[in-house]
């Protein structure tokens, strides 16, 4: 028998090896050390009773590196099946699902060989150099450490001619466990005092504190005793205490203390989601569709209690990292700091003690952001996904899963409850319960007295806003006036970042573009820099046009930070901030909404992490300064986008005593996505919505994988596109439940330098489409030279 093990590689298979010859043998989910194309790369043991491929002779495992499997077997099959679900790479699968850093890899490095140590006479000075640098780290060092690097071609003679040779070492990880000295008192301490004059010697004091205490860290104990150095060297020395090291977390709360809180009163409808959710047994699935500010959360905590009470644990999913600190500091409030938390704003370090308090069974509650859905969680009982709709649930890159329907997946798997919740359900979740797959739950009433907002649809053609002020209507302009003189707050929405989107010649209209990607450049001001916000390229904003050389260079469009300026003009005295990428990263962002909530700041201008849930008493006013934008994107859930940004944001408004307020600035008000808002009309929306998406052939009643083509060739690309479009013909030929829209060039047409091609597959069974993509990933299309196919099942991104 041979030990099936899962590579790290970008191939979708899975490769066999030999038991290690020293090691115990690995245990199913565990990691090992292989050989693998030349290379030493670092798997995960997926079965080690597989019958071996025939006539193979097979190499035996270099090493077996954990002990204890890192995912259980119910992990590990549903890993299995995400990798078969997505078409991705399994090894991929499990690196994605284990903390980053905590696995070391295999790098190449240059030794100096025995006819280099003895050689007598002068070398040729670059030879000399670099055995000396060699030397000197060690014996040891990568190519690229060399300064300056010789060329490859440089190294393969210096190797031929035997002064140096090439070998693949294993880097240990960058993470590892944190450990700190500590004492430990070996006996009680004197029971009379031994200083002179009867008076207790500090080291007596310090032992005495020592045995209250146990293994107690060194650091806490400098904390406790000035120049407690020499002393405790001398309760050492006596034998009155050993030195141990003893394992140290990272504080994934950044030390914040947050004070325990008292659970309110729920209203009739709270308790009904209670109930009914705590009563589930086993998988199922429910829909928490409650308005904006109607006490999700508060069901949430309830149900989570009522879970941990009967034995079980809880994994919360949120979208945003923008999300994460607010959530979690309710949780604490509640729960205490028996909590994990996995998210990107952690430190590698922090991640990596999480994951191991999870694994280890340490914490029964886990917050998370997207990648949560694979932390290793025993004993799993309850699945919360908080605003279920949003597209950063969507993986863009790697393995592009879905983190709802992935909660969803394995919550059967675990035999778990899964509660999906949402103020604006995405129409496949609202589908999902007209087909009996979930339960919907409504909370239609806030807590507060004040209801929701008053939505008002501001019609630019008959109220444009004034040539000294391009960005706001005059109604805006009331609203804010009247707010800010009731010493109220505001949110001011537009879901641009910069100074301003395009920068144009005022002689010939030539626009400022990336000469990386097909789109324009942006401006910040705050920097002076013309910015791409795709590849990240930066730029100095030109005196002259790059093509008539004139020299009239306008910024005619929009961004937050114009938004800003405009704002701090118009109301001097008015305190206020921004809230984007360029702004609110980090701890910046967790200061701004603890400004915003402590009432420090008037006026909140930011693009959609402004909508993303937070909870801020004193708002009663909400303008939206650009409604239509959203709506022209070429993407058949726009108006759905749109929807849920438009309504999220105006949530915002109201959410205490004080009744709110909300203007939508808009050149189209009839827009009937614009008028659901307007009404606070889900169920209408989703209806109109769905009957168009059934009418088009669109998700959720159709399912969907859209491929996309790149390369540096755009002649290349094309090609791979129509080839891929010949083999879903061929292989979909009798079958008429598929349909193919495109190849085209995507609206992006060049990103990156490279040329983009895309094309959308749909059909009526997700068979069919998983077997027309297994023709496509098995075909010979190398034929398209360097151009490169991605797969994207359950598509979000169609730019």
């Amino acid at each position: 028998m041979s030990i099936e093990v899962a590579v790290p590689v970008p191939l979708r298979r899975t490769f066999h090896y030999a038991p290690p010859p020293e090691d115990p043998q690995p245990q199913p989910g565990a990691r090992v050390l292989v050989r693998f194309a030349h290379r030493k790369l670092i798997g995960y043991a997926l079965s080690v009773d597989a019958p071996p491929p025939p006539g193979v002779r097979l190499s035996p495992i270099i090493e077996v590196i954990d002990d204890a499997p890192l995912f259980s077997p119910t992990l590990l099959a549903f890993l299995r099946w995400i990798a078969e679900y997505y078409h991705a790479p399994i090894g991929e699968v499990l690196r994605a699902a284990h903390p980053p850093g905590t696995s070391g890899k295999g790098v190449w490095v240059l030794r100096i060989t025995k006819k280099s140590r003895t050689v007598k006479g002068k070398l040729p000075h670059a030879l000399q150099r670099a055995l000396d640098a060699i030397a000197m780290a060690g014996g040891a060092l990568p190519p690229e450490a060399l300064d300056p690097r010789p060329s490859d071609a440089r190294l393969r003679q210096w190797a031929a001619e035997g002064w140096i040779e090439r070998e693949q070492i294993v880097e240990g990880p960058k993470v590892e466990v944190r450990n700190e000295r500590a004492l430990r008192a070996t006996r009680p301490p004197p029971e009379a005092p031994r200083g002179p004059g009867g008076r207790a010697l500090k080291r007596d004091e310090i032992h005495a504190w020592l045995a209250l205490r146990g293994c107690t860290r060194t650091s806490l104990i400098h904390e406790a005793f000035k120049n407690a150095g020499p002393h405790l060297r001398q309760l050492i020395e006596e034998g009155a205490a050993v030195e141990e090291r003893v394992e140290v977390l990272r504080d994934p709360f950044f030390g914040e203390p947050v004070a325990r809180d008292t659970p309110p009163t729920l209203t009739a409808q709270q308790r009904a989601a209670v109930e009914a959710i705590s009563a589930a047994r086993g998988f199922a699935g429910f829909l928490l569709h409650g308005v904006t500010g109607s006490g999700k959360t508060e069901v949430y905590l309830s149900v989570i209690t009522d879970a941990l009470a009967r034995g079980l644990s809880a994994l919360v999913l949120v979208p945003e990292i923008a999300l994460t600190p607010q959530l979690v500091r309710r949780f604490r409030a509640r729960l205490g700091d028996a909590i994990a938390v996995l998210h990107s704003g952690l430190s590698a370090g922090a991640r990596f003690d999480e994951w191991r308090r999870i694994h280890r069974g340490d914490v029964r509650v886990i917050i998370g952001a997207r990648s949560g859905v694979f932390a290793p969680v025993e004993g799993l009982g309850l699945i919360i996904v908080d605003e279920e709709h949003d597209p950063s649930f969507k993986q863009g890159d790697g393995v592009r899963y879905q983190g709802r329907d992935m909660a969803l997946a394995r919550g059967l798997r675990e035999g778990a409850v899964v509660v999906l919740g949402s103020a604006t359900p995405s129409m496949e979740s609202v589908h999902n319960v007209a087909q009996g797959k979930l339960q919907r739950l409504l909370l239609t009433e806030r807590p507060t007295q004040s209801g929701l907002p008053v939505v008002d649809l501001v019609d630019l053609r008959d109220q444009p806003p004034t040539p000294d002020e391009p960005l706001f209507s005059p109604p805006l302009r009331e609203a804010l006036t009247r707010t800010l003189a009731r010493g109220e707050q505001a949110i001011l929405f537009l879901n641009r970042r910069g100074y301003s989107n395009v920068v144009l010649c005022a002689s010939c209209g030539e626009v400022l573009h990336c000469p990386n990607c097909a789109i324009s450049m942006t401006w910040h001001a705050h920097n002076r820099q013309l910015r791409c916000h795709y590849c990240d390229l930066i730029r100095p904003r030109p005196e002259i046009c790059p093509r008539c050389r004139g020299t009239k260079l306008e910024i005619p469009g929009q961004g937050t930070e114009r938004v800003e300026e405009s704002l701090r003009r118009l109301y001097p005295n008015a305190r206020v901030a921004r809230m984007d990428r360029d702004t609110a990263t980090g701890r910046k962002l967790e200061t701004l909404i603890a400004q915003m909530r402590e009432g420090e700041l008037d006026i909140l201008v930011g693009t959609q992490m402004v909508t993303k849930g937070h909870d801020f008493p004193k708002v009663t006013c909400v303008g939206v300064l650009a409604a239509d934008a959203a709506l022209k994107f070429p993407d058949f859930r726009s108006a759905e986008r749109t929807f849920q940004l438009l309504t999220q944001v105006a949530g915002r408004a109201g959410r205490a005593d004080r009744p709110g307020r909300v203007l939508i600035q808009t050149w189209d008000p009839q827009h009937f996505c614009l008028q659901s808002v307007a009404a606070h009309d889900t169920e209408g929306f989703a209806q109109q919505e769905l009957v168009w998406r059934r009418v088009q052939g669109y998700p959720p009643f159709h399912y969907a994988v859209s491929f996309r083509f790149q390369g540096v060739d755009a002649e290349e690309v094309a090609r791979l596109a129509r080839a891929t479009t010949q083999v879903i013909e061929v292989a979909g030929a009798n079958d008429l439940t598929w349909r193919v829209r495109g190849p085209a060039p995507a609206p992006i047409e060049r990103l990156r330098r490279r040329a983009r091609w895309a094309m959308l597959l749909t059909a009526t069974h997700r068979p069919i489409l998983h077997r027309l993509v297994e023709a496509v990933l098995t075909a010979d299309l190398d034929s398209a030279g360097e151009a490169s196919l991605i797969v994207d099942v359950d598509p979000y991104d169609f730019l």
